[in-house]
């Protein structure tokens, strides 16, 4: 099968294999600048399998700073009230995150093709992959995420209403009815935040992805949004409790 890129080349200098993953022109530059120091150089090409993992942890690793970004943007939106935004952008944070884990299985183009932006779907394959890890309890949390979908635009608002809810598990109720029969309730979509912060602690883990390569360069402002009130900040942020 074909990695879709095209021959990538690595220096093996000293006998020591160096793995590039550049050009021809490139490997040949550094085999050039080898030899003048006094040293051996051999220029080989890497196989389709070695490009194709490389592209993938490369693609795992660009899913993993999407998630962190969309992660941001989703706690300040929680902070600031903003529903159903907040909703959807949990929703963004979370698939990225999942498909981090899942793109050493598939290729862009199959993530694409087999779960498009289907929660749901992308959690059950990614519990399939990692079944030493404890997921079953956030099922609720992935579930409820997932029903922001509905509220993405206003078609569904305006026709049947919307009771929103994004807290602190234990600090929300939903909107009680003032007992007068004109309507249905508006169906309520909601979820609680640090619920989230815990399954992002959880994917982590199951990714053996190290969070710090991710959060260390945010700004301090930032962090401090991220920390605040969160039961995974010593996992997710430097020097946090």
């Amino acid at each position: 099968m074909s990695s879709g890129i095209g021959p990538l080349f690595g220096v093996e200098i000293n006998g020591e294999r160096k793995n590039f993953f550049a050009s021809f022109a490139t490997a040949k530059e550094i085999q050039a600048q080898v030899v003048a120091e006094g040293s051996t150089a051999e220029i080989f090409e890497h196989s389709v399998a070695e490009i194709e993992a490389k592209t993938r942890e490369d693609a795992s690793r660009e899913f993993m700073k999407l998630g962190v970004q969309y992660y941001v943007a989703a706690r300040s939106a929680a902070w600031a009230g903003l529903l159903p935004v907040t909703g959807n952008l949990y929703h963004h944070s979370l698939e990225m995150f999942l498909k981090a884990g899942l793109s050493h299985k598939y290729s862009l183009t199959e993530l694409k093709r087999k779960f498009s932006h289907r929660l749901p779907e992308i959690w059950t394959e990614f519990k399939a992959e990692f079944p030493e890890h404890s997921l079953e309890t956030f099922g609720t949390t992935i579930d409820d995420v997932a029903e922001f979908e509905e509220v993405r635009y206003p078609d569904n608002v305006l026709k049947r209403g919307a009771q929103m809810i994004v807290d602190f598990r234990g600090t929300a109720t939903p909107v009680q009815s003032n007992g007068a029969p004109t309507r249905p309730e508006p169906p309520l979509y909601k979820f609680y935040f640090d619920d989230v912060d815990r399954l992002i602690g959880a994917i982590f883990t199951a990714c053996s992805k190290n969070p710090l390569f991710f959060t260390s360069g945010l700004r301090r402002h930032v962090q401090d949004m991220l920390s605040r009130d969160n039961p995974v900040a010593g996992q997710l942020l430097m020097n946090r409790v």
